[in-house]
């Protein structure tokens, strides 16, 4: 993106106030600590049909005043009028093309094929960065940091008016990843990676559907360290059209298939921790949980056994 004269698409459209309606933020000269220039981020944005949201996350990245950044977006066909916003942007972005594709997966690896940056991610097209999000990114996993990943944190916002709410990313180990069911914030928008990374793992599956990402973590977590940023990096739009919305049972006969193929061998101990501790967690808690609220609604009272924690 040009830090120069502000092309028309950037200026704040009359109807919208505040991130990322305002005009761009301006792109800063300043070198990074070290002297060395800013490394380019390539942000990817899959499309398709998002056409109520896809503006939102196009200003959010290009408002960001990053002065080396490599914008494509990969539309698979839109019906809707996403092709005409995405047009309206096109002077901005490093490449972007509309036509059919496989899916959500093959979208971003084509958009990963073309970058070059020396950091990636992909932004989906219902999602949007906050403000100083590449600028916290860059300082993060600068050569020379020692940092190759990185996950902060993600706001929630729902279409109905609901507050929003906020997700703490934190990476602990790949052990813990792969217990899924004992819930991990690890959220897909505010987490960036280096090319080296990229270079070792490689593309996305694109036989996944709903899990891609968090195949993705778990494939990186193989190899490297995740950096936990306290910061509230990007913000998701909870929608009727979510894929985590409207696909949860899929999803989860995902995770769980896919988590079990990253186990160790089922001659080993840890295979069997993993195998004992998803049974209790996905099974047994959830049964006696049913109990208890069956019993306390028959009796009237609570039954502490059931609990470690105070009753009500």
């Amino acid at each position: 993106m040009s830090s120069g004269k502000m092309n028309p698409s950037l200026t704040q459209p009359a109807e919208k106030t505040g991130w990322p309606w305002m005009a761009a933020l301006a792109a800063t000269a300043t070198p990074l600590l070290d002297g060395k220039p800013w490394p380019r981020i390539s942000v990817v944005t899959p499309s398709y049909n998002q056409g109520q949201f896809i503006e939102q996350t196009i200003r959010s990245v290009l408002c960001q005043g990053y002065p080396n950044l490599e914008y494509i977006i990969i539309d698979g066909g839109s019906s809707d009028d996403s092709v005409a916003i995405i047009e309206k942007y096109a002077p901005h972005l490093t490449y972007w093309v509309s036509e059919p594709d496989r899916g959500q997966s093959h979208a971003i690896n084509k958009g990963f094929e073309r970058s070059t940056g020396e950091i990636m991610c992909w932004l989906n097209s219902d999602d949007y960065f906050l403000p100083n999000t590449l600028m916290t990114v860059a300082e993060t996993l600068a050569p020379g940091t020692g940092n190759y990943a990185l996950v902060g944190h993600c706001v929630q916002v729902f279409a109905d008016g609901r507050p929003s709410v906020t997700h703490k990313g934190r990476f602990e180990s790949l052990q813990r990843l792969l217990e899924f069911w004992k819930g991990y914030q690890m959220h897909q928008s505010a987490i960036f990676w280096r090319r080296e990374v990229f270079d070792r793992i490689g593309f996305l599956d694109e036989n996944q559907h709903y899990i891609m990402d968090y195949d993705y973590w778990v494939r990186m977590a193989r190899h490297f360290e995740f950096k936990n940023v306290d910061r509230e990096l990007a913000c998701f739009n909870y929608h009727d059209k979510a894929k985590t919305g409207d696909g949860f049972v899929r999803y989860s006969q995902e995770l769980r298939r896919q988590s079990a193929s990253f186990w160790p061998s089922p001659l080993s101990l840890a295979y069997w921790r993993l195998k004992l501790s998803m049974i209790e967690h996905l099974h047994f808690l959830p049964f006696f949980r049913r109990l208890r609220a069956s019993l306390r609604y028959r009796s009237g009272r609570a039954l502490s056994f059931f609990s470690s924690g105070q009753t009500r």
